[in-house]
């Protein structure tokens, strides 16, 4: 129970830093890594987004509009598949992802300090195979409940 309570208290002190960084541009710590992917990746798919956040579609499309809203990206339809969007940056959206990373590289450096190089990649290598496993045991229960 301790490796949970901590990492959810990470992640809660996580949101609340890039939240308060983050609302002067008019975003918040649930969009701000769509915009940064969309930068990195223009005319990637909407569906491409559900499997790499591992996040239910329903909240990712409720960001993705909010970012529409704001002026962050634009969607435009797939030309070879009419239900796919693709989503590409804004002019603002591109303005302000530099920023973005800056500041996402600053929280990071600041949590992470003390912390030897090694140990700060062996952690997120150990968090990386957790976090993958832990999709995996969800899917297979997912997948199992629907055989059932």
């Amino acid at each position: 129970m301790e490796f949970i309570r901590w990492c959810s208290i990470l992640d809660r002190q996580n949101k609340r830093y890039l939240d308060k960084k983050l609302a002067p541009f008019g975003l918040n710590s649930s969009q701000h890594m769509y915009l940064i992917r969309v930068c990195r990746e223009p005319g990637i798919t909407q569906d491409s987004l559900f499997s790499r956040f591992y996040i239910h579609p329903s909240n990712i499309t409720r960001a993705l509009a909010a970012l529409e809203q704001g002026g962050f990206l634009r969607k435009e339809l797939h030309p070879q598949d009419r239900r796919t969007c693709r989503l590409y940056p804004t002019e603002r959206g591109r303005e302000v992802y530099q920023q973005i990373l800056d500041i996402c590289d600053s929280w990071e450096a600041t949590v992470m300090e003390g912390l030897p190089q090694e140990e700060r990649e062996r952690l997120e290598k150990l968090l990386q195979r957790l976090g993958r496993r832990a999709v995996a045991l969800l899917e297979q229960q997912e997948k199992e409940r629907e055989t059932t």
